[in-house]
């Protein structure tokens, strides 16, 4: 297949790389990725091996992929979902080029609107699980072999091609009849110490150690379950997570039992790799994906009647960190604060 891409970080990088073995791949990227993989190619780091990566073609834009009448099999979706529909502008043009477009983001309405843009038929869903990280141009570090890729269709266009080509990767792979409920899953596993972590600039193990903070994460995981029962929406297991029975738990387990339960899996399931939201106001980045994650819950629930006063109250802290309208020492390690935040 002919692959293309669109946003070479952590996933784009590692997924693109490692199937460029088996197809042609053309990786969209910033100038320094371009830079790195120009000069010395790419390196992908697996806990059991590595990978290098010499026969991969790297570009700064959309448009210098699609120059000289190219077309592509697959586009590979995984920008950042507040850069989804500058991704979806500069790909407009080029639309009736792309066979397939299998997004790759964090979030749940990312296919919907690829869908309405690009042609619905296109589009397929899909979700990987492992921690991947970039610790700089050019070089991509598999974290963990626990996780794997999910994958939904959208339309009716068939998937198999693509499912053989995952599979060589040799990562764990699902297809799911409902591309809804593996998105919802992995958006539940998403939440878990992810904003708390960026308020208080505390890790995940800090953050689910402290009764109060733990109280704060349940809460805001049990009202995302509550819209996903509102939108008949069910669990799935996603690959190494097994999510029906965190879900079971959540609904079950008195605080004490799910703390000493979920304290361990929350410092290991990223590996050595911070939260995302931690490490976007830790880099001083000015955009986060708060939006999809916490936020995309309080949306849903104000759209259904559900009420959602924890994850909008998290919504709002890290908008306000990440535009600089909140101070970040106000907040650091401040748990009495969003405590008294979020009772309020």
């Amino acid at each position: 297949m002919n692959i293309i891409v669109i946003g070479a970080g952590a996933i784009g990088g590692y997924l693109g790389g490692r199937l460029a073995d088996q197809h042609d791949v053309t990786l969209v990227g910033r100038p320094r990725l371009v830079n790195a993989i120009r000069t010395r190619g790419m390196l992908i780091i697996e806990p059991e091996a590595e990978y290098p990566v010499r026969r991969i073609a790297a570009v700064d834009s959309i448009e210098a992929a699609f120059q000289n009448d190219a077309r592509f099999d697959l586009a590979l979706f995984c920008v950042k979902t507040y850069a989804t529909l500058e991704a979806i502008d500069l790909l407009r043009p080029f639309a009736n080029r792309l066979d397939r477009i299998l997004s790759l983001q964090n979030g749940i309405a990312s296919e919907e609107v690829l869908g309405e843009a690009l042609g619905r038929e296109k589009i397929i869903a899909g979700t990987i699980l492992n921690p991947i990280s970039t610790p700089e141009p050019g070089l991509v570090r598999l974290e963990m072999r626990k996780g794997g890729i999910g994958l939904a269709t959208i339309g009716s266009s068939p998937i198999d091609p693509i499912v053989t080509a995952l599979k060589s990767i040799g990562l764990p792979l699902r297809v799911y009849a409902d591309y809804r409920s593996m998105k919802w899953s992995k958006l539940l596993l998403n939440l878990i110490g992810n904003a708390t972590s960026a308020i208080l600039d505390m890790t995940t193990r800090q953050t689910f150690a402290d009764r109060r903070v733990f109280k704060i994460e349940i809460a805001a995981l049990r009202e995302t379950l509550q819209v996903m029962d509102a939108l008949s929406i069910k669990p799935v297991a996603l690959p190494g997570y097994p999510v029906p029975l965190l879900v079971f738990a959540l609904r079950r387990l008195p605080l004490p039992l799910l703390q000493r339960a979920m304290r361990p899996l929350a410092a290991a399931g990223r590996g050595d790799k911070p939260p995302s939201l931690l490490m976007d106001l830790a880099h001083g980045k000015t955009q986060s994906e708060i939006d999809e994650l916490n936020g995309a819950v309080a949306r849903a629930g104000k759209s259904i009647g559900v009420k959602t006063p924890v994850n909008t109250a998290l919504t709002e802290i890290v908008t306000d960190l990440i535009a600089g309208r909140a101070d970040r020492n106000d907040w650091r390690q401040q748990v009495d604060t969003l405590a008294r935040r979020i009772d309020n």
